[in-house]
């Protein structure tokens, strides 16, 4: 088994100085997205070799320009198929600089269920989801089943792993937990912030339950809460305590401690603004996390 990695985001460029201020004995791990040029990710692939630090990408491996996600799950085929071809670039871009992983969403474009519960001025607009009539269960699938064959045989092409964070999946709940579990090759990305909205946004969603179901199948937690005001929410928060029984904010401690019982082997990228607390506090989250994710650690220690 592989040793579990704790990674800090590090988007546009690599920094000595955000490594200095947000590193610590417990992170071994970054990711990345969007950087500049070659130089700059070769740089960044030098430096994390000489501190043995492992790093994945999430997509876009380059930035530089107004960037839309790839819509693999699009309904029309001609830009499903241009997503696929975006797809395969920056799996082999990845592929070249040594990426331990490269992340792409799923669904891609989201799904909103019939009803909202909750409605949130920052959610998804209309022409950046679908509504639950523009695709249906059987399109879903098919859609599917033919992006993880392409995503399986790209992965064994260019040698390079390729994970999947769930998006907004409206209706179709089991149907994104059975693609995992029919492909065990390409594995999950857990977002604790988007799964929380999820919950308060749609009565449909379950939390827990589904993280018992998908728990074998997750790669990487992306672990950030979220704060919601009267319609809106602010997210990627650090993960406080006293955030654990208040009722404005997630239960992204919750859903860790959840996936920490059933998987010993995922990753977790703090995807949080980590400027919103100081460095003792800083410490102090990864401390806390560590202790979640290491059971036997604090049992061995009270023996």
């Amino acid at each position: 088994m592989s040793r579990r990695r704790l990674q800090i985001g590090m988007w546009h460029a690599f920094s000595e100085e955000d490594l200095e201020r947000l590193g610590s004995d417990a992170i071994d791990g970054i990711e990345i997205c969007q950087y500049r040029d070659n130089e700059s990710l070769l740089y960044t692939t030098k430096v994390c070799k000489e501190k043995g630090l492992s790093f994945g990408i999430h997509t876009p491996v380059f930035g530089g320009q107004p960037y839309r996600r790839p819509r693999i799950t699009s309904v029309d085929r001609e830009e499903r198929e241009e997503a696929l071809r975006c797809v395969e670039r920056e799996v082999r871009a990845a592929a070249e600089y040594g990426a331990d992983y490269l992340l792409f969403h799923y669904p891609y474009v989201p799904i909103f269920p019939p009803e909202t519960k909750r409605v949130f001025s920052n959610m998804p607009l209309p022409g950046e989801r679908y509504s639950a009539e523009q695709i249906n269960a059987a399109e879903l699938r098919d859609i599917s089943l033919r992006l993880f064959d392409t995503l399986c045989e790209l992965q064994h092409r260019y040698g390079q792993c390729i994970v999947l964070e769930h998006d907004f999946w409206g209706e179709h709940e089991e149907l994104l937990t059975a693609m995992f579990r029919e492909h065990p090759e390409i594995e999950l990305v857990v977002d604790t912030c988007r799964l929380d909205i999820s919950a308060k946004a749609f009565g449909n969603v379950e939390p827990i339950r589904w993280l018992e179901a998908v728990a074998p199948y997750v790669y990487l937690v992306h672990y950030s809460n979220v704060q919601y005001e009267a319609d809106r929410f602010i997210h990627h928060l650090p993960v406080l305590p006293e955030h654990d029984h208040d009722d404005r904010f997630g239960d992204a401690y919750a859903y860790l401690a959840c996936l920490a019982q059933r998987n010993e082997r995922f990753h977790v990228t703090f995807e949080h603004n980590a400027k919103l607390i100081d460095r003792n506090r800083l410490l102090d989250l990864y401390a806390r996390t560590e202790r979640l994710l290491k059971p036997s650690l604090k049992k061995s220690d009270s023996d």
